[in-house]
C-alpha cells in the first residue's frame, strides 16, 4: 500500500455524448431496434456499416478515446492523473448537480493540451469552486398541453393552473415543433396573472432553429393563472396570423427559495428573485463581505466569470496569458471567454469568442458592461455567430401583437445589431416602452428603445442571465 487515501463521491467523473452517436455496426439482432433512426440519420450508402445508438454503451468508448489521446501526448501520467485531468479540463454544465454530470462535460483538447503543457487548468471548474452565496429552493414541474388551432378563440388555446403564495419564481416553457415536428410554429406562449398582467415570450424570427419558447416571471402572484399559446398576428386580411394547428405540450416549475446566505442587502430589491434564482443555479455570486451589490455597475471581469459559470463556455488557456492588463485570478476566465471557439454551442470551434477585446487589445477588466455588449455575449454563447451577422433590415420588438421598430437603432453598433435583435427575439433583453398621444390623436402611438449604451448592473445581469438559463440551458 502507499498510504494514498481516498474519499468515496457518489458521482460520476466527467459527462461526455451518448445520445445519437453514430458507430461501426456489428452484425446483431439489436440493430433492427434504431433501423428507423439509422435511415434517417445516415446515408443509404454506409447504413450497412454504420448505426446510431445512446447510451452508456456510446460515452465510454468516446472517453477511452480521449483517455488514449491523453496518454500518447504524456505516457508517464497514472490513472488518478488522468482522472483528475479529465475533471480539471471539463465545461460546466448549468442546471446539474454533481451527482449528475460530475465535473462537467468532457473536453477532449483541454484535456490533451493539459497533458502537453500541464497548464493550470481547473480554476474555472464549479466542482472546485467554494461560493460565497448559497440558496437552498425547491421546484416541482406541471406539464401540461394545448391543442392550438389557430381558427378557434383565444381563450380555447389556453390551460389553467393555479399559483400558491409565497414563490419566487415561475417558468412556463413550450416546444411548438409545427409540422412534422420539423419546421417549427410561428407562436407566442403568453402568461396572464390573475391580475390580467400578461407576460410574454415574444415571436422569435429563430422559431425554426429554437422551438421553444419560455416565460419566466419572479415573485408571481398568487391565484389562477393562464398560459396561452396565440399565433403570429397576420395582415388585416389574416387576422387570425399563420401559425398552424399543432398539439403544444409544455411544463411549468414553480421554485421556492427556502433559505440563502451571502446576499445581505438584496431584500426588497426588485431584482432579489431573479438573483437569488440565478445563484442557486450558479451564473452569478455575491462578494466576500456577504453582499452582492445588485446596483454595482457589472464589470467585465466579473461577466467573465458568470458567463464561464454558468453560460456553457469551454477552458481555453494560451501558452502566454493574451492581455498584460489581467490579475493573475481573473486570467483563466477572460482567456476562456475570449478564445475562438469559446460557447459549447459552436460545435466547428470556429466562431469569434464571447467577449471581445477592447482597444489596443486590452480586456478593461474593470471596465462595465453596456447592453449592447452584454446582448452579444449571451447571443454568442448561444452560437448564433452566423444568424447574428446575417440580420438585415430593421430592428424591431414584439408589441403585444405587432412588431414596433427600435427608434434608438443609430445608436447601436453596426455589428451588434444582429445580436441585438436576436436578444429581443430570443426574449434576453428587453426593450424599453413609452406610449404618447397627442392632443387630437385618436390612438396612443407606442415607442420603443433599446438604450445600447445604459450600463449593466449586477441585478440587471442576475435578471437577464436568469432568463437565458431559463429558456436555453435548464434541464
Amino acid at each position: 500500500m502507499d498510504g494514498e487515501q481516498w474519499t468515496w463521491e457518489d458521482r460520476p467523473t466527467v459527462t461526455a455524448p451518448g445520445v445519437d452517436v453514430i458507430s461501426a455496426k456489428t452484425v446483431s439482432p439489436l440493430n433492427l431496434i434504431s433501423a428507423d433512426v439509422d435511415a434517417a440519420m445516415i446515408e443509404p450508402a454506409y447504413l450497412p456499416y454504420y448505426t446510431v445508438k445512446s447510451g452508456t454503451s456510446m460515452a465510454t468508448p468516446l472517453v477511452a478515446g480521449i483517455v488514449a489521446l491523453v496518454l500518447e501526448a504524456n505516457p508517464l501520467l497514472s490513472p488518478s492523473e488522468v482522472k483528475d485531468l479529465l475533471q480539471e479540463t471539463a465545461t460546466n454544465m448549468p442546471g446539474y448537480e454533481p451527482w449528475e454530470v460530475g465535473a462537467g462535460y468532457v473536453n477532449a483538447y483541454a484535456a490533451v493540451d493539459k497533458a502537453f503543457t500541464n497548464q493550470p487548468y481547473g480554476q474555472t471548474v464549479n466542482l472546485y469552486r467554494d461560493f460565497t452565496s448559497n440558496v437552498e429552493s425547491d421546484t416541482t414541474q406541471e406539464d401540461f398541453s394545448v391543442d392550438y388551432n389557430p381558427a378557434t378563440f383565444v381563450s380555447d388555446n389556453a390551460y389553467e393552473f393555479t399559483v400558491e403564495e409565497g414563490l419566487t419564481s415561475l417558468v412556463a416553457q413550450v416546444n411548438a415543433e409545427g409540422i412534422l415536428g420539423q419546421t417549427g410554429n410561428p407562436v407566442n406562449l403568453v402568461l396572464i396573472a390573475p391580475d390580467g398582467t400578461e407576460y410574454s415570450s415574444g415571436i422569435s424570427v429563430l422559431f425554426t432553429l429554437e422551438y421553444n419558447r419560455t416565460v419566466s416571471v419572479s415573485n408571481p402572484l398568487a391565484g389562477k393563472w393562464k398560459a396561452e399559446i396565440r399565433g403570429l398576428r397576420g395582415d388585416e386580411a389574416n387576422p387570425v396570423g399563420i401559425a398552424t394547428p399543432e398539439v403544444v405540450n409544455g411544463s411549468i416549475k414553480f421554485s421556492r427559495v427556502s433559505g440563502f446566505s451571502g446576499l445581505n442587502d438584496i431584500e426588497g430589491h426588485e431584482a432579489a428573485a431573479a438573483i437569488k434564482m440565478a445563484v442557486n443555479e450558479r451564473l452569478v455570486d455575491g462578494f466576500k463581505n456577504g453582499n452582492y451589490k445588485p446596483d454595482e455597475k457589472l464589470k467585465r471581469k466579473d461577466l467573465a466569470e458568470y458567463l464561464v459559470m454558468g453560460a456553457e463556455i469551454r477552458q481555453a488557456l494560451p501558452a502566454s496569458p493574451t492581455f498584460k492588463d489581467v490579475s493573475e485570478g481573473d486570467v483563466a476566465f477572460v482567456e476562456a471567454v475570449t478564445a475562438k471557439g469559446a460557447a459549447f454551442r459552436d460545435v466547428r470551434n470556429i466562431f469569434d469568442g464571447v467577449m471581445l477585446a477592447k482597444e489596443n487589445d486590452t480586456f478593461s477588466p474593470k471596465a462595465s458592461v453596456s447592453r449592447a455588449e452584454l446582448a452579444y455575449s449571451l447571443v454568442q454563447a448561444l452560437g448564433l455567430q452566423e444568424e447574428a451577422l446575417d440580420f438585415t433590415g430593421e430592428l424591431t420588438v414584439q408589441y403585444g401583437e405587432e412588431r414596433i421598430v427600435i427608434e434608438d437603432v443609430g445608436s447601436i453598433p453596426s455589428d451588434l445589431k444582429g445580436y441585438v435583435q436576436l436578444a429581443l427575439d430570443l426574449n434576453i433583453l428587453n426593450a424599453y416602452f413609452d406610449v404618447t398621444q397627442g392632443q387630437y390623436d385618436l390612438e396612443p402611438t407606442v415607442h420603443a428603445t433599446f438604450a445600447p449604451s445604459q450600463e449593466v448592473s449586477r441585478g440587471d445581469f442576475a435578471v437577464a442571465v436568469t432568463r437565458y438559463y431559463n429558456a436555453f440551458l435548464s434541464n
